[in-house]
């Protein structure tokens, strides 16, 4: 089972959810989160970070070679965007708040269309194609991978 981390920013004032896909890294591989706010106070590491749509998330190098090689990677291969491109350690949903919106987009849907279900159904739809778009248009990196693979 892959488990997800809350993170909050350098500054505190947003929090991140990461996912830790294939059961490799946790917690322990992330140095720190920095929001667009905080992210114009750090210079990134190009190797230790990936940016993202004015998020900056640094890893722990060390952790992540020790790892290297159950990522299929050697440990002078691995750089944060591989580890966070290949879904070792990435946002849960597209961005890094996308959990926490997603949930209140859907939960203002249900209550909308509460009594149609048919009319509930095409609202979710059109919403979660609309949204997947809008993550693609704002240059997101999950996104981008996802249009890329699937078109």
């Amino acid at each position: 089972m892959c488990q997800s981390y809350r993170k909050p920013c350098a500054c505190g004032q947003r929090t991140a959810e990461l996912f830790f896909g294939h059961m490799i890294l946790d917690e322990a591989a992330v140095r720190a989160v920095y929001c667009p706010e905080c992210a114009a106070t750090v210079e990134p590491d190009p190797v230790a970070a990936v940016e993202d749509n004015g998020w900056i998330l640094e890893l722990d190098m060390d952790v992540l070679r020790a790892y290297a090689p159950r990522m299929d990677m050697t440990p002078d291969e691995v750089t944060a965007e591989k580890v966070f491109d290949g879904d070792f350690v990435t946002w849960v949903g597209f961005s890094p708040e996308d959990n926490i919106q997603r949930a209140r987009e859907r939960r203002e849907i249900e209550q909308r269309y509460a009594g149609d279900p048919k009319a509930h159904f095409e609202a979710l739809k059109k919403w979660a194609l609309e949204r997947e778009q809008r993550f693609y248009a704002e240059g997101w990196r999950k996104a981008q991978r996802k249009k890329a693979a699937y078109g």
